[in-house]
Order: C-alpha cells, then sequence, then structure tokens
C-alpha cells in the first residue's frame, strides 16, 4: 500500500489488489447484472439500447432508465461508466483520457478500473505504457484522439508495456495522461464487463460534476474513491 503514490508517479498506473470487499462487489456485480438483462430484454429507451449495443457502454445517467433509481443511485455517481465488452472489433485503440476523453483542463485526474471478471489471460485486461504520463503531454496530439501501434513504437520502447492481470475486486488505477488501450488477445469472442471512474478534485471538474447531479453523494460500494487523492498525495491508504 505504501509503494501506491510512488507507483502512480513513476509508472503512471497502480494495481490495489482487494479494493472491494466480497460483499460489495456481489453487490455491484447484482445491481450491473439487472442492467444489463433489462437492456437484452429489450427494455428501456431504445437510444440508450442503441447506444449499448454500438458501444457497449452505460454512462451512470443513464443508469436509472435500465433499473429501479434506488439501484442506480447505490451504485455510482454519473462519473463513472459499466462496459461490457463482447465484440473484439469494439476494443479501444491506443489512446488518453487527457487527449481523447475530455479530462485534460482537470489535472490531477485518475481513473479507477475495476474489471468485474478475471481479466489478462482468457479475458482482455488494460494495456499501458509504463511511465507514458510524463510525456504524452508534450507529444503532438492525435487529432483523432486515437494513436496508432506504429506511432506508440516509435516513441516508447516495447519493454514498457505492460497488462496486468486482475481479478475481481481488483482496481487498476492510473493517470488521465496514461497511454493505455484495450489488450489484444488472439482470439474473436470475449465477454467482459468492467466500471471505470474518475476521481479528480480540480475545482472545475466537482464543479461540472455537482451540476450535472446535485446530490453528488458517493456510495458505500465504492466510498473509497472520495479520499483517494488525498491517499496519493500523503502517502498512505484511505481509512
Amino acid at each position: 500500500m505504501g509503494e501506491m503514490p510512488l507507483r502512480l508517479e513513476t509508472d503512471g498506473a497502480a494495481i490495489v489488489r482487494g479494493f472491494l470487499s466480497h460483499r460489495q462487489f456481489s453487490r455491484i456485480a447484482e445491481i450491473v447484472g439487472y442492467a444489463f438483462a433489462f437492456l437484452d430484454a429489450g427494455g428501456g429507451d431504445a437510444g440508450l439500447r442503441e447506444n449499448w449495443i454500438l458501444v457497449g457502454t452505460i454512462w451512470m445517467t443513464n443508469l436509472e432508465h435500465c433499473v429501479a433509481p434506488e439501484l442506480a443511485r447505490e451504485l455510482v455517481t454519473d462519473i463513472c461508466s459499466i462496459r461490457r465488452l463482447t465484440d473484439w472489433h469494439r476494443r479501444l485503440e491506443w489512446h488518453t483520457d487527457y487527449h481523447g476523453g475530455g479530462t485534460a483542463h482537470y489535472d490531477p485526474c485518475f481513473n479507477i478500473w475495476l474489471p468485474l471478471t478475471a481479466v489478462g489471460r482468457e479475458q482482455p485486461s488494460v494495456e499501458l505504457v509504463r511511465g507514458s504520463h510524463r510525456r504524452m503531454r508534450e507529444l503532438p496530439p492525435s487529432e483523432t484522439g486515437v494513436f496508432t501501434d506504429e506511432w506508440v513504437a516509435e516513441h516508447f520502447p516495447p519493454t514498457d508495456r505492460i497488462v496486468p492481470e486482475l481479478e475481481p475486486r481488483d482496481a487498476l488505477i492510473f493517470d488521465h495522461s496514461t497511454l493505455h488501450r484495450t489488450q489484444p488477445l488472439e482470439r474473436e469472442t470475449v465477454s467482459r464487463m468492467s466500471i471505470e471512474c474518475r476521481v479528480s478534485r480540480h475545482p472545475a471538474y466537482l464543479a461540472v460534476a455537482q451540476a450535472r447531479s446535485p446530490r453528488m453523494m458517493m456510495p458505500r460500494q465504492l466510498g473509497k474513491l472520495a479520499s483517494f487523492l488525498g491517499w496519493v498525495r500523503r502517502g498512505m491508504p484511505p481509512k
């Protein structure tokens, strides 16, 4: 735990084993299961369902259309999204949240990625370029927000690429300037669900989040997120 701030500073990414308790994880998986079962059965808004089919993502602002509102509020706030990857061709290519995710004005900002299935072997994890967060802001940005494999190979040695193996309940935390993509796997069929949350104490980001969701109550399941940034700066785990 004490190495976490150093890992984030040097590598731009860190793994927290057992970030969620068994009870917390079970409840999250249950609510997410409700949401996708509702959409799979043809329920809810047609626009939301079409977007889910297209990109496999449900933003928390739309979750209340898939499950009972009290369940949506119990899970996470609208700074998070749920993603189900079932089509390998929908994978994400090399990008940073800083360049392609609209977080450039919200420093410091971290992405907390919580896989709901084991990843890194049978199911794709997130592939990252270690230390890329220190250089990406200085390099020319991509017009599309996506960087080609050739571009990455030109600017970073292959030894800097890492693919974490994570179990359910683990968390991958990385800087929003860290270069990453969906892990390439030699298979056509995949089945992976994950939750992504952005954490920042930048006043501009907090103001936007507050305007979108007046309640902005961090739920029990992911309560650690609220104190995460302070933990990084202090060099100690959250209580």
